[in-house]
């Protein structure tokens, strides 16, 4: 079998997407929900589709840098997101919210996904090599999930590299509602029963996440970071984000909430009893040698005390 699942030119991650990477400000709960231009102003240049088209076949500006998500008790890292980011030469830092929209307007999700895949599997497999393990999420819209074959391969690349497929999440991205549940469904039972985790984004965003999780095999749900920055000031997020908890426990979920900005935020989650989260206040995504180093270290347990 080919290393690569699409038809991208073959040069390696490394050559693609070379180190060491800048740093890049904002994570995927905030970034992708930008407005590509502020109200009552014009809007901002973009890039062309065919910078677009140059950067994902190239790897070009093109970097992976890592969300962890942290047991919140320990602080102990217990996963992370792997999350794109696109540096063009004249317009710099381009918003995931941008880029996406792009992205699968052009029918370019696949070799974007393949791209993301290689990196991840590279930094599992240098991990491994050296003796530490941490799941990794990759995003996958709808339409990746659904195309043919995608769970043999993508399980045939982890064996390739001698990875257990466990160690690689896949986090279904794409607004609700689902056209073909079906397909769907099928496709996300034979990820499933090749090991792999599925993680559902934005719980309880939409009112058709319900239905669909009701009828879906994912084995971890994560609560929309929104939510996780009202909580503060608006009592009804609080109530939300509760009977969310009570919710994923009861159908034997893992939850984990999205956008922790402040020790506040985290006290009053431990409080409702949130076990596992992600955002500024824990830490700013990272870039691949930064985790790695990270990963490698020797852990240091911190506390917070719940309200």
């Amino acid at each position: 079998m080919s290393a690569s699942v699409y038809a991208i030119p073959s040069i390696t991650v490394r050559q693609r997407l070379p180190l060491p990477y800048l740093s890049v400000p904002g994570e995927a709960a905030h970034d992708c929900k930008q407005p590509v231009y502020a109200p009552g102003h014009r809007p901002l240049a973009l890039p062309s589709e065919a910078d677009i088209i140059h950067a994902i076949h190239t790897g070009e500006g093109l970097r992976i840098v890592y969300q962890p998500q942290y047991d919140l008790h320990s602080r102990r890292i217990v996963s992370a997101e792997a999350l794109l980011r696109w540096r063009h030469p004249r317009y710099g830092e381009v918003a995931p919210a941008v880029l996406i929209p792009m992205v699968n307007r052009l029918g370019l999700h696949l070799p974007l996904f393949d791209l993301v895949v290689r990196e991840v599997i590279d930094v599992l497999h240098y991990l491994r090599r050296h003796g530490a393990e941490v799941p990794l999420a990759v995003n996958a819209s709808i339409d990746t999930v659904c195309e043919p074959g995608m769970a043999e391969q993508l399980a045939a690349r982890m064996w390739d590299a001698c990875l257990p497929t466990r160690l690689l999440k896949v986090e279904v991205t794409e607004d609700l509602p689902v056209l073909d549940e079906l397909c769907l469904s099928a496709c996300l039972n034979t990820l499933k029963a090749k090991g792999f985790t599925l993680s559902l984004d934005d719980f309880g965003a939409g009112s058709a996440t319900f239905n669909v999780l009701s009828k879906m095999p994912f084995d971890e749900v994560k609560i929309d970071g929104a939510y996780i920055r009202d909580m503060e000031n608006n009592t009804q997020s609080h109530a939300i984000i509760a009977t969310l908890i009570a919710l994923a426990q009861r159908l034997n979920l893992k939850l984990v909430a999205e956008g922790i900005e402040n020790e506040m935020q985290l006290a009053a989650l431990l409080g409702i009893g949130c076990r596992v989260g992600q955002g500024y206040a824990l830490a700013r995504p990272l870039e691949r040698a930064d985790f790695i180093q990270r990963q490698l270290a020797k852990p240091v347990a911190m506390t917070v005390k719940a309200i």
